[in-house]
């Protein structure tokens, strides 16, 4: 893999998710999380998640792009800034706080 493209992913996807998601937790602009309700819960799939999913899943299939793995890296780097980054799951009534 590419450590040039890999790092220039990384940067382009960090900026790009700053860009595109809310400035603070709960506040969604264009990246908008996954969510969906189970019961009383609500499983959150923030999208530095889904990123390093993808991330695992393109590795797994020994697919090495340093540009397209860059950028998700770079989302996930950004989502992980969040305070609630953690919570993917958690009660509906919290949702409300």
């Amino acid at each position: 893999m590419n450590i040039i493209l890999l790092i220039t992913g990384t940067l382009l996807g960090y900026l790009i998710s700053r860009l595109l998601s809310g400035t603070e937790e709960g506040k969604q602009k264009k990246f908008k999380s996954l969510k969906f309700a189970v019961k009383n819960y609500i499983i959150h799939l923030h999208h530095w998640f889904t990123a390093a999913i993808a991330i695992s899943l393109l590795l797994f299939l020994n697919w090495h792009n340093g540009l397209i793995v860059g950028l998700l890296a770079g989302m996930v780097i950004q989502g992980i800034t969040y305070k609630d980054f953690y919570r993917l799951i958690y009660k509906k009534h919290l949702e409300q706080e």
